[in-house]
């Protein structure tokens, strides 16, 4: 067997589909895992790297003595598997296979996630013939050429792959832990360091004290407005900008009419084609387009995976001989782009354009297969349209510009207008993403004059240096050698994750300002660049089997050294400085109680903005659980409370922005205020005026502190009080009814269970009791579904019962019990017999009539005469000893009271007929035997 190992299932499954030709691929699942067989071949795809790197045994704990964060430094390093099932496959079909080839990306981490595979295969298999398929598109044309080219592992690509690994596990590992513990920071609040992040980290942070110590200074610029057929025209002057606003106004008083045109000169410029795309260009044209880095990536990483565009990762921006252009532009007609591209082929250029990066691995990103809007859709479509619409201008002349520059005179002071007309639009034509904005001026002649219709001097002040939109970040990090192509959007990806910047353009945060700052005071290797330029160059000298995987290890323990030198000698005034720092990343504002700070605290699942006075000052606001999002501060003020607004932010989910905490706690709960018979809004205002904000405060405050708060009489504010506790009620009971309906009826686009809660309300259904009581039209109306509604019915009449049974002192042992045997409303323990439910639940019948008289007394009911345990043992033994009555029988008997001989000689033979389903003939004969 051939054993093609893909790096992902979706690209196992085009591969296998491509190499199958005509033949019929077998999709085979075992497991959570698929193989695609043809012929002699199968195609089982990894998810990425399924081993992943780890400390060897002993370093688990954070706390440990004997294993400080110094000592990871040298820790021994072990493979684990992450994805245990689909190792177990490869090493399954390994074991049969005579020939594997490893077809997973050709770069640096495909080659190790190649070379992963490749272990796992020896490990099973030692003497297996294996090689590599490389390609850059998931094509046709190039999987079949890959295949028909097989090479051999590159093992040193691998090596600085596994360097890379091992180096980012070392440092991470180690001064996470070190500044987390300095810091007493745990859990989910871990500080994270990174020997890529935190250098990237600092050139936001720098960029942002760069911001902050701006000192703007004034300038002044001159400029008139004339005019001519009707067209307005501004001319500058040619000083400039003056920094001397005296020098600015005398040029001012000195402009006079008439304005004359002094000289004219026309030309012409190229306007020149852009480059092809390598990855970072290609994060640049995407971000205009509105996608963050992580995000286009994503998009482009998927389009390469379903073969509709070359591999998206290349420091390429030169096309090889070896691309075949013209097949690239026969693929793409007949689609959305058949215009553009039968155009590009008519005006060709006759070298395509050419950055100045050059590399061997991967062509610049292209188009590699046709697609239709409707079949990618959305933004994908918008990603495949970038990249095809940027190879045909790559293909496509140069714009040319027609331009004009007349100088004038004013009475002495030279003044200039400049313009430009797009001639010949060239590339503009297929790559509509670079807007060629106009000015055509008029027709001049040297020697004109012309009116001079207003003159202006505009102040105005030098601006601060913008901050890194997370394109331009790349694009800095890439000239720093920070990181990778393939990383580092990732890496900006982590600081926005670990809440250590915010927004695009990218701010630090507080906690990533203090990172950053303790770093920088302390041990500044580790935020400036030199240190990872260094190593990533070292890292490519492996690649070129310059120097081992082992000897660049080694070298980076030692720099790590020397920065753990640095570190723990203050190690006390890190922790100090960071916990400073970022008390204030929790503090909201000032308590409007006591004046004293207040801040967003975590605890568990809960979350609230207490004061730090407590517990003198006891004033707090609730916030959503933790599990809606993580509760953290934003940059706005509210300008009545001084508070700043909080966000809750959730993986995978868009930000719930809850503003001013003080404003939301007041909204929320004014409809509960209402709720209050004796609520006025003056009483209202008061009752803010004094922080009082919550039907909660009101129901727990004494009488006396009410009185004097709300400015009443006591008995009005025990009547206040009383209110208050009512409405507390209703509203538990409106929190109970909420979490009972999502856990039944799951939401969907356009039912919300807002929506849903809101409309039994408006039917006057607000707790479970009264649910359990509606009509299945009613909860119809509300959006509620068959099957739903016959679940939410019955769920709520078992609740509706057992608390009845509770609160009529039924044990909740005992409960269960009847539970059991089926036996759950009220109305069945005043109703059946006391030997039926003492027989189907097994308890002892007196304990069973204890449990019916105190229903039935609860209830207002009739109490049944009491059954001894004597006389229901005796009664069983009399029934049984009856031919043709056995256990079945009795049972059916005691539903009808029958439980001894004498029920049963004086029981209706048709009544108890009805009630057990026995046969009145078969009753009569019973009692006849009796008698």
């Amino acid at each position: 067997m051939h054993l093609i190992i893909a790096e992902k299932n979706i690209s196992a499954n085009r591969i296998a589909g491509i190499l199958a030709g005509n033949e019929k691929v077998r999709a085979v699942r075992e497991g959570s895992v698929s193989t695609y067989s043809f012929d002699t071949k199968t195609v089982v795809g990894l998810k990425g790297h399924v081993v992943e790197v780890d400390f060897e045994p002993g370093y688990t704990n954070w706390r440990s003595e004997t294993h400080p964060p110094r000592t990871l430094i040298d820790a021994g390093v072990i493979k684990k598997p992450t994805e245990k099932k689909i190792v177990s496959l490869i090493q399954k079909l390994a074991k049969k296979a005579d020939l594997v080839t490893i077809a997973t990306d050709y770069d640096t981490e495909g080659e190790l996630i190649g070379k992963e595979a490749y272990e796992l295969v020896r490990a099973v298999n030692p003497n297996v013939s294996i090689n590599r398929a490389r390609f850059s598109a998931i094509t046709p044309t190039e999987i079949r050429r890959a295949f028909e080219n097989l090479a051999d592992l590159d093992f040193a690509l691998a090596a600085a792959g596994e360097a890379r690994q091992s180096i980012d596990l070392m440092w991470g590992a180690s001064l996470t832990r070190f500044i987390s513990i300095a810091a007493r920071r745990g859990g989910a609040n871990i500080l994270s360091v990174g020997r890529v992040q935190s250098p990237t980290l600092a050139m936001i942070v720098e960029r942002e004290r760069e911001i902050e110590s701006f000192v703007p200074e004034t300038y002044w610029m001159l400029s008139l407005e004339t005019e001519k057929e009707e067209t307005a025209i501004e001319a500058r002057h040619t000083h400039g900008r003056f920094d001397d606003h005296a020098e600015a106004l005398a040029a001012k008083e000195r402009t006079r009419e008439p304005l004359t045109v002094t000289d004219i000169k026309e030309g012409q410029k190229k306007d020149r084609a852009p480059t092809p795309l390598d990855t970072t260009s290609f994060i640049v044209a995407a971000s205009r387009l509105g996608f963050s880095a992580a995000n286009a990536m994503r998009i482009a990483e998927d389009l390469y995976m379903n073969g509709y565009i070359s591999y998206p990762r290349t420091d390429n921006t030169v096309y090889p001989k070896s691309l075949n252009l013209n097949g690239i532009l026969k693929t793409l007609r007949g689609t959305a782009f058949d215009a553009d591209v039968a155009w590009v082929e008519k005006n060709r250029r006759p070298v395509p354009t050419r950055g100045k990066k050059e590399s061997t691995d991967h062509p610049p990103i292209h188009p590699a297969g046709a697609a239709s809007r409707e079949a990618l859709a959305g933004d994908r479509w918008k990603i495949y349209e970038l990249v095809v619409r940027r190879f045909l201008a790559t293909l496509s002349p140069d714009a040319t510009w027609a331009t004009i520059k007349c100088l004038f005179d004013a009475a002495g002071e030279p003044y200039t207008a400049t313009g430009g007309r797009l001639i010949d639009p060239g590339w503009r034509r297929v790559y509509p993403y670079s807007e060629a904005k106009e000015n055509i001026l008029p027709t001049f002649a040297v020697g004109e004059r012309l009116a001079i219709r207003e003159v202006t001097l505009e102040e105005k002040q030098t601006q601060p240096p913008p901050r890194y939109s997370q394109s331009k970040l790349i694009q800095v990090m890439e000239e720093l050698g920070l990181g990778t192509k393939s990383t580092r959007h990732e890496v900006i990806g982590k600081l926005v994750s670990r809440r250590y910047v915010q927004g695009n353009p990218l701010r630090p945060t507080l906690v990533g300002r203090a990172v950053t700052d303790a770093l920088d005071n302390h041990a500044d290797t580790i935020t400036e660049p030199e240190m990872t330029r260094t190593l990533e160059e070292h890292m490519q000298l492996i690649k070129e089997r310059q120097r081992t995987r082992d000897d660049v290890i080694d070298e980076s323990r030692e720099m790590l050294h020397r920065v753990f030198d640095e570190l723990e000698a203050h190690e006390e005034e890190i922790g100090e400085e960071i916990r400073e720092q970022t008390a204030e990343e929790h503090t909201v504002g000032p308590c409007p109680v006591c004046g004293e700070d207040l801040r967003i605290r975590h605890t568990g699942a809960s979350q609230f903005i207490g004061c730090t006075g407590y517990p003198e000052c006891r004033f707090n606001v609730s916030l959503p659980g933790s599990m809606w999002g993580r509760a953290i501060r934003v940059d706005e003020v509210c300008p009545e409370h001084r508070l700043a607004h909080v966000r809750l932010i959730r993986k995978g989910a868009p930000p719930w922005n809850i503003g001013c905490p003080l404003c939301s706690h007041i909204k929320s709960n004014v409809e509960a205020f209402r709720m209050m018979p004796g609520m006025t809004d003056d009483l209202m205002r008061r009752l803010h005026a004094r922080h009082i904000y919550t039907v909660y405060e009101i129901a727990t405050m004494q009488p006396e502190e009410l009185a004097a708060v709300a400015g009443v009489t006591e008995s009005a504010a025990a009547d206040l009080a009383a209110e208050a506790g009512e409405v507390l009620t209703i509203l538990r009971r409106r929190t109970e009814l909420r979490k009972f309906l999502r856990k039944i009826v799951p939401p969907r686009r356009g039912r919300s269970h807002a929506k849903i809660f809101a409309k039994l309300l408006d039917e006057g259904i607000g707790d479970i009791a009264a649910l359990s009581r509606a009509r299945p039209a009613t909860l119809k109306k509300a959006g509620i579904g068959e099957k739903e509604t016959e679940e939410l019915l019955t769920r709520s009449r078992e609740i509706c019962h057992e608390r009845t049974l509770k609160e009529a002192g039924v044990p909740a042992v005992s409960l269960k019990k009847y539970r059991e045997a089926g036996i759950t409303s009220p109305d069945a323990f005043c109703l059946l017999p006391i030997p039926y439910l003492a027989s189907k639940t097994g308890l002892n019948p007196e304990t069973v009539y204890k449990h019916v008289e105190k229903v039935c007394l609860h209830l207002g009911r009739p109490v049944p005469a009491k059954v001894s345990r004597k006389a229901f043992e005796r009664g069983r033994e009399e029934l049984l000893a009856v031919p043709g009555i056995g256990e079945a029988t009795l049972d059916r008997l005691m539903l009808a009271g029958i439980y001894d001989a004498e029920t049963l000689t004086s029981a209706d033979p048709a009544a108890a007929s009805a009630i057990t389903g026995i046969a009145a003939a078969t009753i009569r004969a019973y009692i006849a035997h009796l008698k």
